[in-house]
């Protein structure tokens, strides 16, 4: 059940930090937040966190890690 949640959550989150970070591409350079660097830093951290929750679950399973 846990790892189910962190894996949803891992896709969920890098979904948002893609939106908020290509949402300027399509809307005439306005970002999402009050600033451009502020959405940067979201789209930042929620990309990193996923990333970390994907490879929690996949270190928790056994699988081999990504890369080494």
């Amino acid at each position: 059940m846990m790892t189910k949640l962190r894996l949803v959550l891992g896709w969920v989150m890098i979904a948002l930090g893609l939106y908020v970070a290509a949402h300027p591409l399509w809307s005439h350079a306005r970002p999402v937040t009050t600033s451009r660097w502020l959405d940067m830093a979201f789209a930042a951290v929620f990309l990193l966190r996923g990333a970390m929750n994907l490879r929690g679950v996949r270190r928790v399973k056994g699988a081999p890690p990504l890369s080494s």
